[in-house]
């Protein structure tokens, strides 16, 4: 559930940052595609030298014949009207008092009104009351070119943050997957056995004792298997433990095999399994003496049938077949108060013995009624 809502999220936040990159990506586009029109389509398709010329010098006597006095009111109107042609711009500036240099466009820059290509000092009688500049495309030119560089730039930086993020995001993908791997296999290491595979004797201890509270709380039995490899260390002296190691894979996979799914199951020491088989719940409406009973009987089958399969198994060793058989012991709890659940350990580790005592490879069960030990036949 938690993997699948990182996914969930990793996945919402990559839809989220190609939404941005796309919608940014095409406002540089149509930037750069806005100062290509401006500067290299729309003005250079009208443009033409020998016609600024005449046209600046054409300006020029309208200003002379247009502006009829030297005053700032009627100088401005004529520039701003005259700003309005595609190819060419115009500008007025002046001296005040103190000797500053002025222009009648507020957002004009002294190096824009140092690099005017037509000038034309502008006399009122003998008085000089100031200048008029008028630029032609070259400079709006070599601006545009340089506006258009800039978002270039801008372009450029932007993919590689792109590439560098996509990256970076693939890179903490992976070292988060590994994370995540190192931690479930971690998580899987402590709490099962590194042979079998099955629960290790810790976890299972811990779990019968959360059973135990459960079954007394709700009145559910629980039944609880254990079993001895017979004659395992006789096994390994003749064979070697690494044929032992594969007796006891062997054993675990049939364990495994027919034990139900909600059943758990752990390798409880060296060559010895533990089986805790719990009410499936089907027996509601029953007694908890006729559901006690129903459960031992399940564990017995379960017990026999692997013992039995465990029996019919021959393992490969150094070019032969060999066997092993089981020795079982089954005890119950029907959820009395106050229990402890190395009670049901020991008793059924008693009816363990109790099978060993008595030739080995058998089952014997722990009756609580009776307080005494039953030998079940196969």
């Amino acid at each position: 559930m938690r993997l699948s809502l990182l996914k969930t999220r990793f996945i919402g936040q990559l839809i989220l940052f190609i939404m941005i990159s796309w919608f940014l990506f095409n406002f540089l586009l149509n930037r750069q595609s806005n100062i290509m029109h401006r500067y290299f389509i729309e003005k250079p398709a009208s443009y033409n030298l020998e016609r600024a010329e005449r046209l600046a010098s054409s300006i020029y006597q309208s200003f002379r014949q247009e502006v009829s006095s030297p005053v700032l009111s009627d100088i401005r109107p004529f520039v701003t009207k005259y700003n309005d042609i595609p190819f060419l711009s115009v500008n007025f500036v002046y001296q005040d008092d103190d000797g500053l240099m002025h222009s009648v466009l507020d957002d004009v820059e002294e190096i824009n009104i140092l690099s005017a290509e037509y000038v034309y000092p502008i006399n009122f009688g003998t008085k000089e009351i100031g200048t008029l500049l008028i630029y032609d495309i070259n400079k709006e030119y070599k601006r545009g070119l340089e506006e258009y560089s800039h978002m270039m730039n801008v372009t450029r930086l932007f993919f590689a943050i792109l590439l560098l993020l996509l990256l970076s995001i693939m890179l903490f993908r992976e070292y988060n997957n590994i994370i995540e791997h190192q931690k479930r296999v971690a998580e899987y290491q402590a709490v099962h056995d590194g042979l079998t595979g099955l629960y290790s004797h810790q976890y299972f201890k811990g779990h019968l004792a959360k059973e135990i509270s459960r079954s007394e709380r709700y009145k559910h039995p629980v039944s609880l298997i254990m079993c001895d490899v017979d004659n395992f260390k006789n096994f390994n002296d003749t064979y070697g433990h690494l044929a032992g190691d594969k007796a006891l894979k062997t054993v675990s996979n049939i364990i495994s095999g027919n034990v139900r799914s909600f059943d758990i199951v752990g390798r409880y020491g060296g060559e010895e399994f533990a089986m805790l088989i719990i009410e499936s719940g089907i027996e509601e409406a029953e007694s908890i003496s006729k559901r006690l009973k129903s459960l031992t009987e399940q564990a017995i089958e379960i017990a026999n049938r692997i013992k039995s399969e465990v029996e019919q198994t021959q393992i490969k060793v150094e070019g032969k077949y060999v066997g092993v058989t089981l020795s079982m012991g089954v005890s119950s709890y029907n959820g009395e108060p106050n229990y402890n659940p190395e009670t049901l350990i020991n008793q059924a580790d008693q009816a363990l013995y109790r099978s060993k005592e008595n030739g080995r490879n058998r089952t014997t069960v722990y009756d609580a009624d009776k307080k005494d030990f039953r030998e079940i036949a196969s």
